[in-house]
């Protein structure tokens, strides 16, 4: 089975770490109408992760949003200084322009100088993303050409790159060519991993798409941000000089560059994602961020890109994007209908805030930590008193939540052949462990244990079954099987076997 040439694969359907979270959410009203999911990752140059949402090593296609990292091999290698490339074309290299004049004007310089044309790039054509412009080309019955293409610069520069190598540029596009192994090369260093499985798949131009996870995007975004090392200086002062040539009039990425004033470079793709680089500011260290949309969409993709802005110390940069990001719900006839509403905030997209000026540090405190019985009467007191208030404040309301538990035997006359034990706590049912005997597997003990304790959970009022197995196992293609899916994966999780949470909804 093969993936359709410019269309990105569900990470279930491919079989990928699926580690998404509710993000955004859409209304009507006051009903709600749809929920995004999602996940968001904001690392520093060092890989660690200071705030996001969902599973950081879901692992996921960049799309476009990998072009400054497939560009970071022009200046790394040397071929930018050899062909004596201007900012502006390596600006160019990095964007999904909009087909405007001066943009494809750039490209189209470029290729001159590389003594080739625009049927040497193998993006394909393409109408003008901006409106004027193409209206412009249909006035004067201009047909779009590959120069039009939203990625030719990257397509331009992968055939410079070749000419530096002293390489063929014929199927430059293919991943077996030395162009996209020498970008493979230089992302993999960049992110100190093996350069195996960073290719995977065709993006929408044609090329090989980079595949990784959500926290190896974060932290390259990082290390642009922080300019790692002069390569990236280079590429990240290019982009901030050059706002109006990684995107256009009226893009996202544009518009946030230019109103962030040399704070933040921003970098799309298809398919949902959403790359940034943050440069240190004040007392802030430079830091990174990925967002991906798990439908692949785009809707409510700004309004998060504006939460994390305002969490990491760019709030005046927001209300100069007001044009950009997607607030408002309208329906067809553009009529206001509802409202966009994010999900997460500061206390998910930054972690490890500054503590409030007069604050004790736990050096300050006066207490130890010794193993004490949980049946202790003071420790029971304390648990009746605090949990409630607890819930109050971060659930708006005080629950029940004593478990209670149930044990299913089969039995073959009097001998147990299989047990599952689990739990009822907070209308989710949850299975503990499952076991049939090894003699009577695959003779339905398995299947009518679980059974049963769905109709028990059922019988409660339960409206969720969840557990934990081991992820790639039988057991994971059992529970599948009957119905459950993946919700999550802990990598090097109990004894350090990467483990899944499977549900289902009852």
């Amino acid at each position: 089975m093969t993936r359709e040439p410019g269309k990105e694969w569900p990470a279930r359907a491919h079989g990928w770490d699926a580690g998404f979270e509710p993000v955004v959410a859409a209304t009507r009203g006051e009903a709600i109408e749809e929920v995004r999911r999602g996940v968001v990752v904001v690392a520093a140059a060092d890989g660690s992760v200071l705030g996001g949402v969902g599973d950081p090593h879901t692992r996921l296609l960049l799309r476009s949003a990998a072009k400054p990292f497939q560009t970071l091999a022009l200046i790394s290698s040397g071929a930018a200084d050899e062909l004596d490339l201007s900012d502006e074309e390596l600006a160019l290299a990095c964007a999904s322009h909009s087909g405007e004049p001066r943009q494809v004007g750039v490209v189209s310089g470029l290729l001159q100088r590389l003594d080739l044309t625009a049927g040497d790039l193998a993006c394909g054509a393409q109408a003008p993303l901006n409106r004027r412009a193409r209206r412009e080309m249909e006035a004067r019955g201009e047909a779009p050409s590959t120069l039009h293409h939203t990625c030719s610069g990257k397509h331009a520069g992968m055939l410079a790159l070749a000419r530096f190598l002293g390489v063929s540029t014929e199927s430059y596009d293919r991943p077996e060519h030395p162009v996209q192994r020498h970008i493979a090369a230089v992302v993999a260093q960049a992110l100190s991993t093996d350069v195996q499985g960073l290719l995977d798949g065709v993006d929408g131009c044609g090329v090989p798409v980079l595949a990784m996870t959500a926290r190896q995007a974060a932290t390259l975004y990082a290390r642009l941000a922080e300019g790692a090392d002069p390569s990236l200086a280079r590429l990240r002062d290019v982009m901030l000089g050059h706002p109006e040539l990684v995107a256009g009039a009226g893009r996202f990425d544009t518009a946030a560059m230019a109103a962030a004033e040399g704070r933040l470079v921003a970098k799309g793709g298809a398919g949902g994602v959403q790359g940034l680089a943050l440069p240190a500011l004040g007392g802030r260290s430079a830091v990174g961020a990925l967002l991906k949309l798990e439908d692949g969409g785009y809707r409510g993709l700004s309004l998060l890109v504006a939460e994390l802005l305002g969490a990491w110390d760019l709030a005046d940069v927001v209300p100069r994007l007001d044009e950009v990001v997607e607030r408002v719900v309208r329906n067809t006839a553009g009529r206001e209908v509802g409202l966009l509403l994010p999900l997460v905030g500061v206390r998910e997209l930054r972690h490890g805030r500054a503590r409030p000026a007069g604050s004790r540090t736990e050096e300050d405190l006066e207490y130890n930590v010794r193993v004490e019985s949980e049946g202790e009467r003071d420790v029971v007191r304390f648990l009746r008193k605090e949990w409630p208030l607890a819930d109050q404040e971060i659930l708006g309301r005080a629950y029940d939540w004593r478990a209670e538990s149930l044990v299913l035997v089969a039995r073959e006359r009097r001998r147990v052949i299989g047990v599952l034990r689990g739990h009822f706590m907070g209308g989710v049912a949850t299975v503990n462990e499952l076991l049939v005997g090894a003699g009577v597997r695959r003779k339905g003990v398995g299947s009518h244990l679980l059974r049963s304790f769905e109709s028990e959970a059922r019988a409660r009022g339960c409206h969720k079954l969840s557990l934990r197995t081991p992820k790639g196992s039988q057991a994971e293609g059992f529970y599948r099987a009957h119905g459950l899916c993946q919700e999550y994966v802990l990598p090097d999780h109990h004894f350090g076997h990467a483990y899944a949470g499977l549900s289902k909804t009852l």
